[in-house]
């Protein structure tokens, strides 16, 4: 068994609805917001190169702080309102530029996977006020076609595909690492 295969069947990694990245909730907060989300959440994913696992364009009404762990870098990509857009790599090589820790702010249009060259790659994110169904919305392929000059080949793979289903279910949780 593969070091990814075996993360996901330690913890338990399920895809995620819309977005296809395999993920588990390792805490949710017992507080309460205002709002009747967590105060905080966190949680595990791992993206694969084969079969494709990835995080597709997405936004989410919180800031969203990813940690590297292991495995190959991460390309995260940003589309801003303001019609720029970056990448960002996750991992180890520091002499590189590569960061362990980036922090995507609320309403900015992100999308990630394994960086080009790698086979997977194992992160955490975590979030304050915590993740509900709610906060997040799958962003589609017509919605940034035009706006990103150097990123037309990104957001035709990894964009929602135009009149896919964009919210999660409303219901829609995560399940619990319980080990």
């Amino acid at each position: 068994m593969s070091r990814a295969q075996e993360l996901i069947t330690y913890f338990g990694m399920k895809p995620l609805p819309v977005e296809g990245t395999y993920f588990i909730n390792t805490y949710i907060s017992d507080a309460m917001t205002t709002a009747g989300g967590p105060a905080g959440t966190a949680g595990l994913g791992l993206y694969l190169r084969e079969p494709s696992s990835i995080s597709t364009t997405h936004v989410l009404e919180f800031d969203e702080v990813w940690h590297y762990y292991e495995g190959d870098p991460i390309a995260l990509y940003e589309f801003h309102l303001d019609g720029t857009a970056r990448t960002i790599i996750l991992g180890r090589d520091l002499a590189a530029g590569q960061v362990m820790q980036h922090t995507i702010k609320a309403g900015v249009i992100q999308a990630g996977e394994v960086a080009p060259g790698g086979e997977w790659s194992f992160y955490s994110c975590t979030m304050s006020p915590g993740f509900i169904a709610s906060c997040f919305r799958g962003v589609t392929k017509d919605e940034l076609r035009g706006k990103y000059k150097g990123y037309e080949e990104i957001i035709e793979r990894m964009g929602v595909p135009d009149g896919h289903e964009t919210d999660l279910p409303n219901d829609y949780v995560n399940e619990r690492f319980k080990g």
